[in-house]
């Protein structure tokens, strides 16, 4: 039996009692350190949990009404600056250090100002990938490719 069998095997056979317990206990969130090339620096991200997700995602939204009904609308650049400032560890981005030196207020402010539109993009699906967003998608890719298609047609 190979090694990946073994442990869904060990996986599945896990009681309620075991699930629970593990649930129960403190889990480190994964975290990954991107080289930002253009800047020459390393920044360390950490993943976000669905309720942190969740409440940004809401603050980035806002409702305007037009003609007496109710539009939503999604501020995709705001949501990333949030995800970037929230699941930064290093560098700080609102050390008053860069604050002061860029002369803006918050965090979101000098990601803005020293990240290109492509930057802000690529750290903010990094975030989501930490997180758990794009595992389902590699799953599917990683069934698609291990099963293999019948070739017999005849």
């Amino acid at each position: 039996m190979d090694k990946n069998k073994k442990v869904n095997n060990d996986l599945e056979s896990m009681t309620d009692d075991e699930i629970i317990e593990k649930l129960l206990c403190e889990n480190e969130l994964p975290t990954k350190t991107v080289f930002m090339k253009r800047l020459e620096i390393p920044v360390k991200l950490k993943a976000l949990t669905a309720k942190q997700v969740s409440k940004l995602r809401d603050q980035c939204t806002s409702t305007d009404k037009v003609k007496g009904r109710e539009i939503r609308k999604f501020d995709n650049d705001a949501f990333n600056m949030g995800l970037i400032v929230k699941a930064t560890v290093s560098p700080n981005w609102n050390s008053s250090k860069l604050l002061n030196g860029l002369k803006v207020s918050s965090g979101e402010e000098v990601i803005k100002r020293k990240l290109l539109a492509g930057e802000l993009d690529s750290l903010g699906d990094e975030v989501l990938d930490l997180s758990g967003f794009n595992d389902e998608l590699k799953d599917i890719e990683t069934i698609k490719n291990s099963s293999s298609p019948d070739t017999n047609l005849a």
